[in-house]
This record gives structure tokens, C-alpha cells and sequence, in this order.
């Protein structure tokens, strides 16, 4: 039997090679990816010949949203696109052990990502924050902005009806693999870069 592919429909959790990749300017990279359980969420490790990148992701009906920098101070963020110009979003930080926080945007125009959003989410237990969400399409991807007492910055992309962005310090990179079974087939986005560029996995155990 094979378990790992019985697992497969089901997790992404495992160690993964990158068999085929290019970055936004399309030179080729290889490496690994290692990818575990974290509570409601998932951490990852690349190890690269560009480099080596810690992450966090959520996983939804076998697509992997995730977030990546080589800085500490960075997260996640995971809105569901409504048709009536509001975003239903969660979201964590690379710190939060696994806990993840909810985000309600509203204001924006029907049926249309970009735009000026109010938001307010939830921090902790007890914690509660607003702000304005700023969202603005560049080529293949988002930037986006909050200012919610700090302004933070983030690279979004859209996947049908959900937009996943990454967003933190740095070179933050947001990328979203469609799973299917021991293969991952994977866009990501960096920040002020109006391309994508492709990541191709394979798992090995």
C-alpha cells in the first residue's frame, strides 16, 4: 500500500522536491520543501539554490495558500471574495504557534477585488483592531496595504474566489500550489513585481 499517496488526498504535510521552477525574471532554481502540521495551520521550509525561506499556510480544498520571507516579522492573510464588494478574511503571523484571527472587509465595489476597504479584525481573545484595507492590481498580482494604526505591506493573488496575501517586512513572497496527489503545481508573487513566477513539487516521502 501506498500510504503516502493515500495521505496525499487529504494533507500536504511531507518533504517535497522542486522539480521544476522559475523565478519572476524566469531563471531556473531547484531545492526542497518541507511541509508539517502547526494547529490551524501549516509551516513550511524551503531550502533553495536561491536561498532558505521559512513560511506559513493554510490549506482549503487542495489548494495551499502561503507565505514566505527570509525575515522574521511576516504572515498571512486568507479573504473570501464576495460578489458584494466584501472580503471575508483570516489571517496569522509567523509567530502565532499555529493560532490563526478573523478580518472583515467591506466598502469595496461589487464583483471587483481592487479598492478602498474598511476593515476590522480580531486579535487574541480580547484584542480588536480597524483600519483601511488598500488593494491595487499590478499586472499578475495585488499590492495591498493596511493602515490600521501601523501600516503593513503585502503582495496578493487572486485564485478564483480567494485572495491570498503575504505580507510583512522585506521580500515577502505569496504563493498558492494546487495539490494533486504527490504532485503541487504552485504561482507566487512578490511585492512591487507585476509578474509571477512557477514552482513545480513532487513528493517524496
Amino acid at each position: 500500500m501506498n500510504t503516502t499517496t493515500n495521505l496525499s488526498k487529504n494533507t500536504p504535510v511531507g518533504t517535497w522536491t522542486i522539480t521544476e521552477a522559475k523565478t519572476i525574471d524566469r531563471s531556473p532554481y531547484s531545492g526542497t520543501v518541507q511541509i508539517h502540521k502547526m494547529g490551524e495551520l501549516y509551516s513550511m521550509s524551503w531550502l533553495t539554490t536561491l536561498g532558505d525561506y521559512p513560511g506559513i499556510a493554510f490549506f482549503e480544498n487542495g489548494n495551499l495558500y502561503a507565505s514566505c520571507s527570509s525575515n522574521e516579522a511576516y504572515g498571512i492573510s486568507l479573504y473570501q471574495i464576495n460578489s458584494d464588494g466584501t472580503l471575508d478574511g483570516k489571517w496569522a503571523a509567523a509567530n502565532s504557534t499555529g493560532i490563526v484571527d478573523t478580518e472583515k472587509a467591506v466598502g469595496g465595489t461589487p464583483n471587483q477585488v481592487a479598492g478602498t476597504y474598511n476593515v476590522q479584525g480580531t486579535m487574541g481573545k480580547h484584542d480588536r483592531y480597524k483600519g483601511v484595507l488598500q488593494v491595487t492590481p499590478l499586472g499578475e498580482i495585488y499590492q495591498i496595504s493596511w493602515l490600521v494604526g501601523t501600516e503593513y505591506k503585502g503582495v496578493g493573488l487572486q485564485v478564483n474566489d480567494r485572495l491570498i496575501v503575504a505580507w510583512g517586512q522585506g521580500n515577502v513572497f505569496g504563493l498558492c500550489y494546487q495539490m494533486q496527489g504527490d504532485r503541487a503545481n504552485g504561482n507566487w508573487g512578490v511585492r512591487d513585481h507585476s509578474t509571477v513566477g512557477t514552482e513545480t513539487l513532487y513528493r517524496i516521502c
